[in-house]
């Protein structure tokens, strides 16, 4: 069911707004962040629901979907164009409909982010969804001048041992290399160095990448020794729920977006929220507070509708606009969670299943990052 719109829409700025670089959004490819809800799966293609796009470069920049095949969405960010950065897309809807990143790329002055869907047993399919992209390189929060602590990552070797991603397709807002150490078949730990000391809590999310079927969730993150480390481990599985390696995308984030734009009050900053509902068999409960963020700050219920049927709301943000993913949280044995629907009035809704694709309950991760606000 399509999230509802309120009439009353979130001020925005009306200039242009250029993240993590000075160039307009007129004179060449920048640096900074967009996001989608693709809710038309079979059209060729299309400008999806301006309430529920967003490009950093400005209110004349938008975002377009192609369907390039059964399953297959080519997602256009215009004027995001430099090589790099990172890429997320959840799968959005209540069945066990899977959606990961196939891959990214610049064409001319905008990047463009492939995004594969797939059914429960891996066979393509068309399936709404929702997908951002981000290259920003200073992580920024509710104070000018000011670079929280965040990283990210592709992650392309996944059967090496131990590596550096490549500079070109990494982040960490203390300058420092991120690595990847493989453990096990389909089990890695990301280590981001430096920031640890930094992070009161914070929010990870990470999404498979590639042509396949297979899907990858975030297990577990903390601090390691040094304590300047934050040590964040992911899990991968095939359709079928069996362990495989594969390639992903990671994000980190503490006290701000996934994005790493400005939040409120700045003339350009972003309503934004994460959570960790770690309590799934609670009818009702405050989610963990040092795994919550919401800007403006206020709060954030947790909700059991059913088993594996989730709401969460933050008490100021406006869910009636912007982008949302979701995903289980200590997913060791395959199981996953993903976006149901959300608006103002319900809260984001998630559902949750185990690896053979049947409702569980299990603890669930989310992140929402909003349009603009007039600081």
């Amino acid at each position: 069911m399509r999230a509802l719109i309120n009439s009353a829409v979130v001020v925005i700025a009306l200039t242009a707004v250029v993240t993590g670089g000075s160039a307009s959004a007129d004179s060449g490819p920048v640096r900074g962040a967009g996001y989608v809800w693709a809710d038309n799966p079979t059209a060729a293609s299309y400008t999806p629901d301006p309430t529920y796009q967003m490009n950093s470069t400005g209110l004349t920049a938008t975002n377009t979907i192609t369907r390039s095949g059964l399953g297959v969405y080519a997602v256009r960010f215009p004027g995001l164009g430099v090589v790099g950065g990172v890429a997320h897309a959840t799968a959005y809807g209540p069945g066990t409909h899977r959606c990961k990143v196939g891959n990214w790329f610049v064409s001319g002055d905008d990047q463009v982010v492939t995004v594969r869907c797939s059914t429960h047993a891996g066979a393509p399919v068309d399936s709404r969804f929702t997908a951002n992209f981000t290259n920003v390189t200073q992580w920024r929060g509710l104070e000018y001048g000011q670079t929280y602590p965040g990283a990210y990552l592709f992650a392309g070797n996944p059967t090496s041992p131990s590596y550096t991603p490549t500079p070109t397709y990494q982040y960490n807002s203390v300058g420092e290399s991120n690595t990847v150490l493989r453990t096990g078949v389909g089990t890695y730990k990301v280590l981001v160095p430096g920031i640890g000391h930094l992070v009161r809590g914070g929010h990870a999310q990470v999404t498979a990448y590639g042509s396949g079927s297979e899907r990858c969730a975030v297990f577990s993150f903390g601090w390691t020794t040094p304590a300047s480390v934050i040590s964040i481990s992911v899990r991968c599985h095939a359709a079928a729920g069996t362990p495989v390696d594969s390639r992903f995308a990671l994000t980190f984030t503490d006290r701000t977006n996934t994005l790493g734009l400005s939040g409120c009050c700045n003339t350009d900053g972003h309503q934004s929220g994460y959570a960790l509902a770690h309590r799934p068999t609670e009818a009702s409960y405050p989610p963990a507070a040092s795994y919550l963020h919401e800007v403006p700050a206020g709060g954030a219920t947790a909700t059991r509708l059913g088993t594996g049927s989730y709401s969460l709301r933050f008490t100021h943000a406006d869910l009636a606009t912007g982008n949302v993913h979701a995903a289980a949280s200590g997913g060791w044995d395959g199981q996953f969670c993903k976006v149901d629907h959300w608006s103002g009035g319900s809260g984001i809704n998630v559902r949750c299943f185990n690896a053979a694709g049947v409702p569980a309950d299990m603890p669930y991760d989310l992140n929402h990052t909003g349009p603009w606000l007039l600081g």
